[in-house]
């Protein structure tokens, strides 16, 4: 039977996280990704309004159209579509059951996602037609990333870490017996 989630209060967290960023990644990030025939289907025209909003707010070239997106960001963003949605969906119903599964799960994607992040933070940081001010809005945009994907890849490496350590402890309990 699994703990309650409100006892589980980094899972609560995780579970939150997971359901936001479901809600960015498919409503700002992949939206250019979408087939050009759901273009007109409700709520598209309102989530290309708000990765508007956002390109316009925070001047993101990564997004925008004023610049051809690199390949390398054109494969993130699909990484995020076909790898991060499926993984966010399942972890948001494996925190939820307590699944033992959830930290197999996760730390790949903590890996990913960190790493992913670090290259955007990188590059925008070498921008030189955007001002200081603009990358620092834009870090407060990405930066929260680097730092909730260093520490769900601490937490669910502790978790691996700890069930295997049991099961050997387990298995030479009882081959001793």
């Amino acid at each position: 039977m699994p703990r309650p989630l409100l006892s589980r209060k980094i899972d609560l967290c995780l579970l939150i996280f997971f359901c936001i960023h479901i809600l960015c990644v498919t409503g700002i990030d992949c939206v250019e990704l979408y087939p050009a025939a759901i273009h007109t289907f409700p709520p598209f025209p309102h989530l290309l309004q708000l990765r508007q909003f956002y390109i316009d707010t925070y001047q993101d070239k990564f997004l925008s159209t004023e610049t051809p997106a690199q390949p390398w960001f054109v494969m993130a963003t699909w990484l995020e579509l076909v790898y991060h949605v499926p993984t966010c969906v399942w972890a948001v119903w494996g925190l939820y059951r307590d699944h033992a599964l959830v930290p197999l799960a996760l730390l790949p994607w903590a890996v990913e996602t960190f790493v992913t992040t670090l290259l955007c933070v990188f590059e925008m940081w070498n921008w030189e037609d955007r001002t200081t001010e603009i990358k620092w809005a834009l870090t407060g945009c990405y930066g929260p990333y680097l730092v909730i994907s260093a520490w769900v890849a601490g937490v669910m490496y502790g978790r691996l870490k700890e069930a295997l350590l049991l099961q050997r402890q387990q298995h030479i309990k009882a081959k001793g017996q």
